[in-house]
C-alpha cells in the first residue's frame, strides 16, 4: 500500500496538469451545493433561534405571522393594536411576566442614515434579552433612549447626542410633532434585531403618539413674543402659538401628562415570560377560551417554523440540481480518467512487462483517483466554510 501511494504520488506530480483540472472541477462542483446548505441553514438558525427565546407573544386578532414578525424583528405592521388592560390582565394573572412593545414610530435619518424603528417598552425586556449598557446609562426620565449597537455605529451618535423621531405623516404639518429624545446609553452588540433599533421607555412613545404632551410655563419672563394674548392681574391669556414641547428635559417634564387612562393606552404587542411550563399552557389555554374575541396568544416558534417550511421548498430544487450536478460532473470526470488511462496504455505495458500484476495497477490507477477526490473534496469544504462566515454578518444585516 505504501508503494502504491508513493507512486500515485508521483504520477499526479508528473501529470500535475491534468490533476489539477479534475481537482478543481471537483472543487467547484462540490463548493456550490455545500455553500448553500451551510448558508441555509445558517439562516435557518438565525430566524428560529430568536424565536425559541420568545414564550408567547400577545397581539390583537388578524395575522398571527406579522404579529409574530413584529414582536420579534420590529420589521412589519401588526395587525391592530391591543391596549394596555390586556398587559395588566396577563400580569394579574400570576401566570407570566408581560412585557408591552409600541412599535409604530421611526427616527428622522441622521449623516445619510435612513432612520430606524423606535421600540417603546419596559425594563424587564432588557432583563429578558440579557441587553446591558457599555456606554453611557439606562432610561431615566421621559424623552430619554438607548441605542442598538449597530446604530450607534452606523448613525455615528454616542451618548448625549440627540436624536428626533419621524411624524407618521410627513405631509400632515398640524399632525403629531417629531420627539427630540436625549440618548443616554448605547447597548452592548446582541447580534439580533435588537442592535438595529432605538429603545424608549413606552411612555415616551406614548408621548411620540399624542396621548400624552407638556406645556409651556406661561407665568416666566421668558416666554416668547406672540404667545400671550393678554396678561392682567395674574391671569395669562394664550395665543395658537403655544405648541406641545418637542424635547423633554428636567426643567419641563414637570408639565408633561397624559390623557385618559393607562389601560386604554395602545400597545402593538405584548411579550409574556410563563414562571413554568404550566402557566404557559394555563395562559394559552385562556386565550383559546375566555379571551380568543379579544386578542390572540401565539407561540413564535410554532409561527415561525411555519413560515421557514413554507420558504424552505425551495431548498429541495437546490438540492435537485445540485445532485445533477454532481451527477454530471463525475460522467465527465469518468470520461476524462477514462481517456487519460487510453492515453498512459504504453506506461502500463511498461508496467506489466516489470512484473507488476493488473491488481497493482488498478490499485494505482484507484489510488490516483481517490486522492484527487479527497483533495477536491477538502478544498471545497474549506472553501464553503470561508464564504459562511464571511457571509454571516451579511447575511445577520440582511435578516436583521
Amino acid at each position: 500500500m505504501k508503494n502504491t501511494l508513493f507512486l500515485a504520488l508521483r504520477s499526479l506530480r508528473w501529470y500535475r496538469g491534468r490533476a489539477t483540472t479534475i481537482v478543481l472541477c471537483l472543487t467547484l462542483t462540490l463548493w456550490l451545493p455545500l455553500t448553500v446548505r451551510l448558508l441555509l441553514n445558517q439562516f435557518r438558525t438565525e430566524i428560529v433561534s430568536r424565536a425559541k427565546s420568545t414564550p408567547l407573544v400577545i397581539g390583537a386578532k388578524g395575522s398571527r405571522i406579522d404579529l409574530a414578525l413584529n414582536a420579534l424583528y420590529f420589521d412589519t405592521l401588526p395587525p391592530d393594536e391591543l391596549t394596555m388592560s390586556e398587559s395588566h390582565y396577563i400580569q394579574d394573572s400570576g401566570f407570566a411576566t408581560a412585557m408591552p412593545l409600541h412599535v409604530r414610530y421611526r427616527t428622522q435619518s441622521v449623516n445619510q442614515v435612513d432612520g430606524v424603528p423606535i421600540v417603546g417598552t419596559v425594563l424587564e425586556y432588557f432583563e429578558f434579552r440579557d441587553m446591558r449598557i457599555v456606554r453611557g446609562h439606562g432610561l431615566r426620565m421621559l424623552g430619554d433612549c438607548v441605542l442598538g449597537s449597530d446604530v450607534a455605529e452606523s448613525m455615528n451618535l454616542e451618548p448625549g447626542d440627540q436624536i428626533l423621531s419621524a411624524p407618521k405623516n410627513a405631509f400632515n404639518l398640524a399632525g403629531d410633532y417629531p420627539l427630540k429624545m436625549t440618548i443616554r446609553g448605547v447597548l452592548a452588540p446582541t447580534h439580533s434585531p435588537d442592535d438595529g433599533v432605538v429603545f424608549c421607555d413606552i411612555r415616551t412613545a406614548w408621548i411620540i403618539d399624542g396621548i400624552g404632551h407638556g406645556h409651556q410655563d406661561l407665568s416666566t419672563e421668558s416666554v416668547e413674543e406672540g404667545v400671550l394674548l393678554e396678561k392682567e392681574d395674574g391671569q395669562v391669556t394664550a395665543s395658537a402659538a403655544v405648541l406641545p414641547y418637542t424635547e423633554i428635559t428636567s426643567e419641563n417634564v414637570g408639565s408633561f401628562h397624559f390623557h385618559g387612562h393607562e389601560a386604554d393606552w395602545p400597545v402593538t404587542a405584548i411579550i409574556a415570560n410563563p414562571d413554568s411550563r404550566k402557566h404557559q399552557t394555563l395562559l394559552l389555554g385562556r386565550y383559546a377560551s375566555d379571551r380568543k374575541e379579544k386578542a390572540q396568544c401565539v407561540r413564535p416558534f410554532r409561527v415561525v417554523d411555519d413560515l421557514m417550511s413554507i420558504v424552505f421548498r425551495v431548498e429541495r430544487l437546490v438540492q435537485l440540481s445540485s445532485l445533477l450536478s454532481v451527477c454530471v460532473t463525475g460522467l465527465l470526470l469518468g470520461l476524462v480518467i477514462l481517456l487519460s488511462i487510453r492515453l498512459r496504455a504504453p506506461e502500463i505495458r511498461t508496467m506489466h512487462k516489470l512484473g507488476c500484476s493488473r491488481g497493482t495497477v488498478v490499485s494505482l490507477v484507484g489510488t490516483e483517483i481517490l486522492l484527487m477526490t479527497l483533495c477536491g473534496t477538502l478544498l471545497a469544504l474549506a472553501a464553503a466554510w470561508g464564504c459562511s462566515v464571511a457571509a454571516s454578518d451579511g447575511l445577520r444585516t440582511l435578516l436583521f
